[in-house]
C-alpha cells in the first residue's frame, strides 16, 4: 500500500492537496492501492471528498482510523432525532435552533452549514446559561465526539466515539501561559482489546497511526509524505520495513535565490540531515532535482510531474483552438498573496488594457483578507473594475481552463505551480517571471510561452498584447503548450516515471 501523508482535504486546497489527489488516482487507476492519510479531525471531510471526485477509500483520517469510522453508510440527522425532553421548545433558525425550557436556555442545535437543518453540533447549557458541552456530529449522521468545558468556558477534555457510541479517544487540555487550552494527554482507549495507550498529544498519536498503518499491511508499506511538516518527523522516528520518500512542494531554501547554499527550510531540515534514512526526495520540477543532487550528492533525488493528463488525439481533434475560448482572456491562477505579486500583475495587466481594451483578467486563488481587499482597491484605482475579477478558489477550476487564452505569473518563489502545468495541458501557453521552480523547465522562451526578466512588468504586458493582437502566434504557442505537455506529463507516461524511480 502507498500512503500519501497530508494534514487535511478541504474545501479550500492548495497545490500540495491537489497534488496528492492527482496522485491517488493515478496509482488507483493502475490497481496500484494508494490512500491519502489525513491528521486533522474533520467532520465534513467525506462530503468534502465528493466535491474532488474522491472515494471513501482512497483516504484515511487519523480519527477515523481510531474510531473505527473509515467506512460508515451515510444517514441524515436532524434535530427532531435527538429525542430531546417533550417539554423542551425548539425555536428554528437560519443556522442554528434554540433550545428552551421555558425561560431557560438549555443551549442551540447547530447546522451543517450548506444544508437545512442537518445536525452538527448540539450545545449544552448549565441553568445559567453557561456553555457545558458540545456533542459534535459528523456528516454522515454519527454523534462523533463532546467536548467539555471548565467553568471559564475554556475546553478541557474531548471525547471521540464509535459510530456505535464507544469511547475510542480522550484528549485532555490544560490552560497554557495565555490561558488558552494546551493538549496535556491523549488517551487511545482499550485500544485492539489491550488497554488503554497514552501519548503526550496528537504528534504522538500520529507517529503511532502510521506504525499501526504500516503494521497491517501484508507487503511493503510506501509512505510519501506531501507536507514537510506534518510528514518528515514521524517518519524519522519510523524504524520499520517501510519505504520512506519526501516529496518537496515547497521551494527548499530559505533564500530561494541561493538554492545550493542557503539554509535549508526548518522543516526540510532535518530529513536532509538524516537523509540516508529516507529512501528518496521528490521534487515537482527537474531544476529544483538538479540543485538538490548538487547540495545532497549521495541523496536519491527525482522529479515528478504534479499534474496528469490523457494523451492528446493524433489528429489535434481535441485541441480547443485560441478563437474558441473567449477573446483577449488573461488568466492566473495561485494564492492571493504579497509573494505572488499580485500587485504587480494587476499594474501590468493596466498596460495590457491600454492596448487591447476588451481584455480580461481573472485570478483565480485565496489568501489572506486584507491582502486581498488591498488589491480589490488597487483594481478600482486602476479603473478596471469592468475588466479584473477575483474568482476565488474553484474546486472545477480544470473544467474552465478552455475557455482563456493566456496565463500569467510574477511569484517571488515556488516548488513548482501547479496552475501552469494544468493551463498547459489545456494549450495555454505562459508568460512569467523565470522564478525557482517551474518557469524554466516548463517554458521555452518564444516556443510556449516567454519568460521574462524579474520586475519588467512592460516586457510581460508586450508579450500578453503580442498575442492578444496576433492570432497566428497565439495559436502557434497554443499547439506548442499542448505538445510540451502531452509529451511529458500523459498518465501513461508519469505512471511509467514513478514505477521505475519507485524501484530504484
Amino acid at each position: 500500500m502507498y500512503y500519501f501523508i497530508n494534514e487535511y482535504i478541504l474545501q479550500k486546497n492548495s497545490s500540495v492537496e491537489h497534488t496528492a489527489m492527482n496522485r491517488v488516482k493515478l496509482f488507483n487507476h493502475y490497481q496500484e492501492p494508494a490512500k491519502i492519510v489525513t491528521k486533522i479531525y474533520d467532520r465534513l471531510l467525506h462530503r468534502t471528498l465528493t466535491t474532488f471526485g474522491l472515494a471513501d477509500d482512497e483516504v484515511v483520517n487519523m480519527f477515523d482510523f481510531f474510531q473505527q469510522a473509515t467506512n460508515v453508510p451515510t444517514t441524515v440527522m436532524r434535530t427532531d432525532d435527538l429525542r430531546l425532553p417533550v417539554e423542551t421548545e425548539v425555536v428554528v433558525g437560519a443556522n442554528f435552533s434554540q433550545v428552551l425550557n421555558g425561560d431557560d436556555n438549555l443551549g442551540r442545535v447547530g447546522f451543517i452549514p450548506g444544508t437545512i437543518g442537518r445536525v452538527f453540533y448540539h450545545e449544552h447549557a448549565d441553568n445559567q446559561g453557561n456553555l457545558i458541552e458540545t456533542d459534535l456530529w459528523d456528516w454522515r449522521g454519527f454523534r462523533s465526539a463532546t467536548q467539555y468545558f471548565g467553568q471559564n468556558g475554556k475546553l478541557v477534555l474531548e471525547r471521540y466515539y464509535t459510530p456505535t457510541g464507544q469511547t475510542a479517544l480522550e484528549i485532555y487540555s490544560v490552560p497554557d501561559t495565555n490561558g488558552n487550552p494546551l493538549v496535556s494527554r491523549v488517551i487511545l482507549k482499550d485500544y485492539q482489546g489491550q488497554g488503554d495507550r497514552f501519548f503526550q498529544n496528537q504528534d504522538d498519536l500520529f507517529e503511532f497511526f502510521l506504525a499501526e498503518l504500516s503494521k497491517q499491511d501484508a507487503g511493503t508499506t510506501t509512505f510519501i509524505s506531501d507536507r514537510p511538516g506534518t510528514g518528515v518527523r514521524p517518519l524519522l522516528n519510523l524504524d520499520d520495513g517501510s519505504r520512506k520518500y519526501i516529496y518537496l512542494p515547497i521551494n527548499h531554501a530559505v533564500t530561494p535565490d541561493d538554492p545550493l547554499h542557503g539554509d535549508l527550510d526548518g522543516f526540510l531540515k532535518p530529513a536532509f540531515e538524516h537523509f540516508r534514512h529516507f529512501d528518496g526526495f521528490i521534487t515537482g520540477t527537474e531544476q529544483q532535482a538538479e540543485h538538490l543532487r548538487t547540495r545532497f550528492p549521495e541523496a536519491n533525488v527525482f522529479e515528478m510531474p504534479a499534474v496528469t493528463m490523457a494523451p492528446l488525439a493524433k489528429d489535434g481533434s481535441d485541441e480547443v483552438a485560441p478563437t474558441e475560448r473567449r477573446a483577449n482572456s488573461l488568466l492566473y491562477v495561485g494564492r492571493i498573496a504579497q509573494d505572488k505579486q499580485i500587485d504587480q500583475l494587476l499594474r501590468m495587466f493596466a498596460l495590457v488594457h491600454d492596448r487591447v481594451p476588451g481584455a480580461t483578467f481573472d485570478l483565480y486563488g485565496y489568501g489572506d483578507h486584507d491582502y486581498q481587499k488591498k488589491m480589490v482597491s488597487l483594481v478600482s484605482e486602476l479603473h478596471l473594475e469592468h475588466n479584473v475579477t477575483f474568482k476565488d478558489y474553484d474546486p472545477e477550476l480544470t473544467q474552465k481552463y478552455d475557455t482563456y487564452q493566456v496565463l500569467v505569473n510574477m511569484s517571488i518563489a515556488d516548488g513548482g505551480p501547479m496552475g501552469m502545468l494544468e493551463a498547459m495541458s489545456h494549450g495555454i501557453p505562459v508568460v512569467s517571471y523565470p522564478f525557482n521552480y517551474g518557469p524554466k523547465d516548463l517554458i521555452v522562451d518564444g516556443d510556449n510561452g516567454y519568460l521574462v526578466d524579474r520586475g519588467n512588468s512592460l516586457a510581460m504586458a508586450e508579450h500578453v498584447t503580442e498575442l492578444f493582437s496576433n492570432p497566428k502566434t497565439l495559436q502557434t504557442m497554443s499547439h506548442a503548450a499542448y505538445q510540451t505537455a502531452n509529451a511529458t506529463w500523459t498518465q501513461r507516461r508519469v505512471w511509467n516515471r514513478w514505477q521505475r524511480c519507485l524501484q530504484a
